[in-house]
């Protein structure tokens, strides 16, 4: 009996490892999840003029009609162009002339071209299936980058971190105009989740999505109705919280721009900040899943509005926020929040 469980679990690993390969090269129907985001940037030699060209493509970034989609790469830092037309390059030159980019014509320092069939220098998207199973492959073979459930609840009431911990000022960022909701003040706390538990309990990913929501398309985006967003669509929302790719196919789906996915294992804030100062630069705010304790016990979501020069992480946090005007300083919590996926988010 036991030599059969263990051809069963055997056989199991490689069929997870089969069903992984096979999806990682299928490109995404959707063409707003086409061009990946790497785990880490790469800087490329560009002088500060093309850099500065990069950054002021990128406040234009992701842009799409019928001829061309253009994206922003951190990895290449360069425009990634998918060609779904023959007159796409023309189309494209035309567009950057239009746009003041006279710099990224016929420039292939700056931008690579890829058709629509694959074919070209970058890689297509992972579905989230796929996502789904290179997760469960990290956690029993250390595969890829992160192992933690793909699911947030609410975080410790009381994270044993102190304030004198953080290691930087706790000057505030410029103000915003963003709309904050706090998932554990009236009149939200005790909205229900389809799956069970209320929204104080383990609300803390629809509370983010409706607070971008509201924000970026319309303040009729409460968080009664992304909870209803959520039952109608069959995502799960429930006591375990609820997952990073449903709440960006919900943003994508009324019309918030999105990145793909920053996968870290858990790095602390300065490990990541210079990857969120290069998308910054091209306006993209990020919705986060981080921990706030160790052993992937304090899953929480919350929706990171600035990064400073100071190496300040601001955030609209729909829970450890509620004790202040936000956004508030994630690094008073330093080493925690432990940083796990990140997708950038703007109007």
């Amino acid at each position: 009996m036991r030599k059969q469980i263990i051809i069963a679990s055997v056989i199991l690993v490689i069929i997870l490892l089969l069903i992984f390969l096979i999806s990682r090269p299928k490109s995404s129907s959707n063409n707003s999840q086409f061009f990946p985001t790497p785990t880490t940037v790469v800087t490329t030699n560009n002088s500060s003029k093309s850099q500065q060209a990069i950054n002021n493509a990128m406040s234009l970034t992701p842009y799409e009609n019928a001829d061309f989609r253009v994206d922003y790469s951190a990895s290449q830092n360069q425009l990634l162009v998918l060609k779904k037309t023959p007159q796409a390059v023309d189309k494209f030159n035309q567009w950057a002339l239009s746009n003041g980019l006279s710099n990224f014509v016929n420039n292939s320092d700056l931008v690579v071209f890829q058709s629509q069939n694959g074919s070209g220098q970058t890689q297509p998207t992972p579905t989230p299936y796929a996502d789904q199973i290179s997760a469960l492959l990290n956690v029993f073979l250390n595969l890829g980058k992160g192992g933690q459930t793909q699911s947030a609840n609410n975080p410790p009431a009381n994270p044993t971190i102190s304030n004198s911990q953080s290691r930087t000022s706790q000057n505030k960022p410029p103000s915003t105009n963003f709309t904050y909701y706090a998932q554990c003040d009236s009149p939200y706390e005790n909205l229900a989740l389809p799956g069970g538990c209320n929204m104080c309990q383990a609300g803390c990913g629809a509370a983010t999505v409706a607070m971008i929501a509201s924000s970026f398309v319309g303040m009729n985006y409460t968080p009664q109705a992304v909870i209803d967003l959520y039952k109608s669509q069959k995502l799960e929302l429930d006591c375990n919280g609820s997952n990073y790719y449903d709440a960006r196919t919900i943003l994508s789906g009324i019309g918030v721009k999105t990145t793909d996915y920053m996968i870290y294992t858990l790095q602390t804030a300065d490990q990541i900040i210079p990857d969120l100062k290069k998308y910054q630069a091209g306006g993209w705010t990020f919705f986060t899943l981080a921990d706030f304790k160790d052993g992937g016990a304090g899953g929480h979501y919350f929706w990171i509005t600035n990064v400073d020069d100071q190496g300040n992480i601001w955030a609209y946090d729909p829970y450890y926020g509620r004790f202040q005007a936000p956004p508030i300083n994630e690094n008073s919590y330093y080493p925690f929040p432990k940083y796990y996926i990140i997708f950038g988010v703007k109007k």
